[in-house]
């Protein structure tokens, strides 16, 4: 793990925003919607994404969710899903590209438990920040969902790793 780190780390820097290929993990608060109940529980995502040119990029991605249900219901749902999605850089704020909005659409299928598998989709805003190391973006994304047992919002920290 540390040589892996020390690779990336001596690799030379290229931008984030390049034309090529980068791996994201998300992780944050999901809010989810059925009927009159609102469930809050984790979200995972992983994404594997190639630039096409500076403002544009499409990618594929793997998402994990647990849906808990209001007490003392027991109706606790997991879900798993995989898709395609595409984003666009909307602005970018300063001169030196260090700070950046995207935007983001995805559909995919969720395969749930006990029920609700289905398609699903996701869209919203991300905040990028390269900091100092240029192979690597932190974000904030704030996504809207939907699925077949329901909608909601997603907040999702993100670390993005330029290959």
């Amino acid at each position: 793990m540390i040589a892996l780190i020390a690779v990336l780390l001596a690799a030379p820097p290229v931008p984030v925003t390049q034309q090529g290929a980068w791996l994201e993990m998300q992780a944050g608060p999901q809010v989810l919607f059925r009927g009159r109940r609102a469930g809050v529980g984790p979200e995972v995502r992983l994404d594997l994404g190639l630039g096409f040119s500076e403002r544009l990029a499409a990618e594929a991605w793997l998402s994990g969710a647990f849906d808990p249900a209001p007490l003392p219901s027991p109706d606790d749902r997991s879900r798993i899903g995989a898709g395609v999605a595409a984003r666009a850089r909307l602005f970018q704020l300063g001169s030196d590209g260090k700070l950046m909005i995207w935007g983001r659409a995805g559909v995919g299928y969720a395969f749930a438990t006990p029920n609700g598998s289905g398609p699903v989709g996701f869209a919203g805003p991300q905040l990028l920040f390269q900091p100092f190391v240029k192979r690597f973006a932190l974000g904030l994304e704030v996504d809207g969902v939907a699925n077949r047992s329901g909608f909601g919002l997603a907040v999702l920290p993100s670390l993005r790793c330029a290959l």
